[in-house]
Parts: C-alpha cells; structure tokens; sequence
C-alpha cells in the first residue's frame, strides 16, 4: 500500500520543488547531505580528465542546481543536467555560469529524457528513484540513453534511514543544529516515500536492464550507492 508522498503524483511533488527551490539549493550547498554528495562523486572513480583526455559523456537525471553536475564537469568532463523545475535548472545555470564553467542544462522529467539511444557514457541521478512516482519507468530511460558499457548510478536511502536514526547519526557526528534539521527533514521525507532494502534494490536496477550490480552503504548505514552496467542491446 502506497502511504505519504507516494500517493502523490510527480507534477504536485515537483511543484512543491519548484516553490522551495532556493531552499532546496542552500540545504544542498553545505552540510551532511552536501558531503555524502562529494563522496558520491568519488565513488563513481571517473579520473581527473586533462585536455579532453579521457572525458566521459555523463547525465545527470533529476540535476537540482547542479551541485554534483559542476564536481564532474569540474573534473574535464563532458556534462549534461536534466530536472523538471525551471527555476532549479535556472538556478544550475546561474551558478554554472558563476564558476565559467561548460554544462548543457534542460527542462525535462526523468521518465522522459529529450535524448536519443546510446547518446551519453553514463548517467547518474541523486535523491531521486526513491523519490519519483515511477522509479523503474525512470530508470529505463536512463538505460536507453547510455551506450551499451556505460554506467548508471545512483543515491537512495536504505530502509534503516528514520528521523531517530538521524538524529542519533546526527549526535554522534557532533553536528550542528542546522545541520540536524537538514538530515532529519531527508528522513521525513524518506519514510513517506521509499526506503530500499537490498533485495528490493537490486531486483530494481535488474528490471531496468543493468548487471554487474554493485551496492554500497554509506551515512552510517543510512544511504545505498549504487551502480550498475548498460548490457549490449539489439
């Protein structure tokens, strides 16, 4: 049974974004949910690209302002930010243009990305699968557009994360009360919409067609990062 925000369709939770977009950039900007975002970019382990030596074709589904869309553009590659606000992608163009850096921005869904097949080396996408109301038509899409080989990640919580979690997480890490309230606000959001077990997370990413799955737990267990491989298609 779908309780919370899954009972509510993606136009009405993105219009909420929409109107707290300027929140939404600041509580990102700084702060737990910032860092997880830093080690996420990490983990992907795409090297620093010189001169174009190496630079890989990424998307990035569901962008926001563009936080992690600018951390891999500024490492030489070639980036593309896709989000369903306008004034969150102006916003990603605004700080975009700020640092001089090169990032393709559009207005689009997720479940309906304005890209032909095979056109990126991979995609990411960060606090978004739990949060869209059709997460495997999300995924899908992102598979049509990598090129058979590449990558697509992804930031989602686990089913532990709880807001007595994060404030115990919160505690423990000694961070400040602003801090607390922007981990604690994910969490809320989080139990009213998914919380992904292993097994449910894994059989996901499989029905959207990527293999070689591989699962990590971060945020004092809190957090997946995941990343699975495009196969070859007919």
């Amino acid at each position: 049974m779908k309780t919370g925000l899954q009972l509510v369709r993606d136009p009405i939770k993105w219009a909420l974004f929409e109107i707290g977009a300027g929140y939404y950039t600041r509580k990102l900007a700084t702060g737990p949910e910032a860092d997880l975002r830093q080690d996420f970019v990490e983990w992907l382990g795409l090297p620093q690209s010189e001169r174009g030596d190496g630079a890989r074709s990424i998307l990035d589904v569901g962008c926001g302002p563009g936080h992690v869309t600018r951390a891999l553009a500024r490492r030489g590659h070639a980036l593309t930010g896709v989000d369903r606000s306008p004034r969150l992608v102006r916003i990603a163009k605004r700080w975009t243009r700020r640092e001089g850096l090169s990032i393709r921005f559009e207005r689009s869904p997720g479940e309906n990305l304005p890209f032909k097949d095979r056109t990126f080396d991979g995609a990411f996408t960060t606090g978004v699968i739990y949060f869209v109301e059709h997460p495997l038509r999300t995924l899908r899409e992102m598979v049509r557009v990598i090129r058979p080989g590449g990558f697509i990640a992804s930031l989602d919580p686990h089913e532990s994360m709880s807001t007595s979690l994060a404030r115990d997480y919160s505690r423990e890490n000694r961070l400040s009360r602003r801090d607390t309230r922007k981990l604690v606000t994910w969490a809320i959001t989080a139990e009213m919409n998914r919380r992904f077990k292993e097994e449910d997370l894994r059989a996901l990413l499989a029905k959207a067609g990527l293999s070689n799955v591989t699962l990590e737990r971060r945020m004092g267990g809190m957090v997946w990062f995941s990343r699975g491989v495009v196969s070859g298609r007919a």
